[in-house]
């Protein structure tokens, strides 16, 4: 049944607060992306691949044991405050308070244990300060949780690039002044403090004064609700930061250098997934099957939406990765190349997974989830236990990618079961034609970094319009309609 002129009217009014927040999330991602590399550019520059190793290896060590301050207590604000916008007092002084409960302890033992096994006094400080920052961010997060149930994700880039800026700035005059590693994560620390300062100030005055409503007695069926979701979170972690750990035990920091160069790289074609994700998980928490619109329809054109800029990503990291790492990093760091092309099919499995895995979440079934988290992370651990001795950085990028191929597959067909049909030709067949195309160009011009790059992009661009309205004219009359603001007719 066609739909009426009102219902396409609600599913263009929905779409464009869909994709305002997409277009919010992705600033502030990809702000705060391109600040952060800048500064770990001059990390390694002026670092060196073994100063930057220690920075990598502090951050990621500090994350993964306060890993059950986010035990999914923030996915939890988001989906209940979008239900229920009155439930925001509840939860939002709760979640902060029980955060700062679980991670201060286990960072006071992580960095009584760096203490104790003889670590580098450098790396004991370094852990000291991105201790201290990773505690806070989490707590800045909790404002977007309710940022993003509110669907007000515009405040997001205010916080994040402004916290961005406000480290980036001090810590490469601090290294071009000559100071070091620990300097930088302290100056990276005060970031932090900027952060949260501005995100509760924004909070406050431009969305909803929730009430400091400090209820010990919630702590327990808060966790036990958040329990699966924080038990996947946990496994999210351990994905994203046990390699670059075991990495460190097996190889020198200057391997750890290296692989982080290209990690970093990597995750910033993340933020095309985090930026849908975060525009669709409250709508997923509210539709159905049968609502108006319905849910497969906002799952379908969500898969499209990561799947058309990360498809040229991906093949940009294959074709073009020795000149992008030489580039950002300088000389020093060729292995970083060859690792990030072992990275590039995760960057299209990545956004497909998590935007399969958040309609899951949306509908309740995160149990699911975090059984599929564990077991991969399992796999993840014992793979790598033979790749990176065996294959180095290498191995340890190859083993991210199979992980999220492992991760991917199941999400999206368990997601496409809950949503309902969907048409995976429609969300596939224009992007695969112009990365096609994009990828013969970049081939054809990759003795040229900028050109090949421009081209890419124009063709992959000229080519998904063209697809688009020749084989599914529907779907680009809809899309032009949402850009216009009324109905397609």
């Amino acid at each position: 049944m066609e739909p009426t002129l009102e219902q396409q009217a609600g599913r263009i009014a929905g779409a464009r607060r869909i994709l305002a927040n997409v277009g919010w999330r992705a600033l502030s991602d990809i702000g705060s992306k391109a600040i952060t590399l800048v500064l770990y550019a001059v990390i390694a520059r002026e670092l060196g691949a073994q100063g930057f190793g220690v920075f990598a290896f502090g951050l990621a060590f500090v994350m993964l044991v306060t890993t059950l301050a986010n035990f999914g207590q923030d996915g939890i604000l988001t989906r209940e405050v979008a239900r229920d916008r009155s439930l925001l007092s509840r939860y939002f002084a709760n979640t902060l308070v029980l955060k700062l409960a679980l991670a201060v302890p286990a960072l006071a033992l992580a960095i009584a244990v760096a203490w104790s096994i003889g670590m580098s006094a450098e790396t004991r400080w370094v852990i000291v300060f991105l201790g201290l920052a990773v505690v806070v961010e989490s707590l800045t997060q909790t404002c977007f949780a309710a940022y993003q149930a509110f669907e007000h994700l515009s405040l997001m880039p205010v916080v994040v690039i402004t916290q961005r800026v406000v480290t980036t700035v001090p810590a490469i005059v601090a290294m071009m002044l000559g100071a070091g590693v620990v300097a930088v994560s302290a100056i990276y620390a005060a970031g932090t403090l900027v952060s949260i300062v501005l995100a509760l100030v924004l909070l406050f005055g431009r969305i909803a004064r929730p009430r400091f409503e400090l209820d010990l007695r919630s702590w327990w069926p808060l966790m036990r609700v958040a329990a699966q979701l924080g038990i996947a979170g946990v496994f999210i972690t351990v994905l994203a930061r046990v390699d670059t750990a075991m990495l460190a035990f097996f190889k020198s920091d200057a391997v750890v250098g290296n692989y982080s160069a290209a990690y970093r790289l990597f995750e910033a074609t993340l933020v095309v997934g985090w930026s849908v994700t975060a525009a669709v998980y409250p709508v997923f928490s509210r539709l159905t099957r049968d609502s108006e619109p319905p849910l497969a329809l906002v799952f379908e054109r969500a898969l499209k939406l990561v799947l058309a800029p990360t498809l040229p990503l991906a093949i940009g990291a294959v074709v073009l990765g020795d000149s992008l790492v030489h580039l950002v990093y300088g000389p020093g760091f060729d292995d970083a190349a060859s690792a990030l092309a072992w990275l590039a099919p995760a960057i299209v499995l990545y956004p497909v997974g998590q935007i399969s895995a958040s309609l899951l979440i949306g509908r309740d079934r995160q149990g699911t989830v975090a059984v599929v988290y564990g077991l991969v992370a399992l796999e993840n651990v014992l793979a790598n236990l033979v790749l990176i001795p065996v294959f180095s950085l290498q191995g340890a990028a190859a083993g991210t990618s199979l992980s999220q191929a492992l991760i991917t597959v199941p999400f999206f067909v368990l997601a496409r079961k809950t949503a309902g049909p969907i048409e995976v030709r429609r969300i596939l067949a224009a992007p695969l034609f112009a990365a096609v195309v994009s990828a013969v160009a970049m081939v054809a011009l990759r003795g040229s970094f900028g050109l090949a790059l421009l081209a890419g992009f124009a063709l992959f661009l000229g080519a998904l319009v063209f697809f688009e309205r020749r084989f599914y004219p529907e779907d680009a009359a809809a899309m032009l309609a949402i850009l216009r603001g009324r109905p397609a007719v």
